[in-house]
């Protein structure tokens, strides 16, 4: 019996620390670092110019964090997957007169991307407009 509970302890015991260097590598391949050169919305919050990092804490739920520790906002996200043929991460805009928009995030190089819902500010600017720039950003892969 002991060492039936020995065996499966140490069991456990790899299994969890297989799933922590999982994480740990999941988490890593899922951020992104972006010098984002004009102000933008993500949601219904308005972010400033600057230098963000971009991560994935769940499926879902990304993160933006500006490198002055001042700007930061979680946003809820749609899996989606859509053809990414220059194979780099990148964030994608669309630009409706003065007011940018943040749509879709490629966290990697692959085809998988992170869909964001429109704001009611963006939904009424589609309305008044029958179409929106799109402007796309590469970015760095996490530091």
């Amino acid at each position: 019996m002991q060492s039936l509970m020995k065996f499966v302890f140490v069991a456990l015991t790899v299994l969890f620390g297989a799933a922590l260097v999982t994480s740990a590598h999941a988490q890593s391949s899922n951020r992104v670092v972006v010098d984002i050169p004009f102000d933008f919305s993500v949601g219904s919050t308005l972010l400033r110019a600057g230098n963000y990092k971009v991560e994935e804490l769940q499926s879902g739920i990304l993160v933006f964090n500006g490198n002055d520790g001042q700007d930061h906002q979680f946003v809820l996200t749609v899996g989606e997957e859509a053809s990414n043929q220059d194979n780099q991460p990148k964030l994608i805009f669309t630009r409706y007169g003065d007011g940018t928009f943040l749509n879709k995030v490629f966290l990697s190089g692959g085809d998988d991307y992170r869909q964001l819902l429109p704001s009611s500010r963006e939904k009424k600017l589609i309305q008044k407009r029958t179409s929106g720039e799109e402007l796309s950003l590469l970015v760095q892969s996490g530091r």
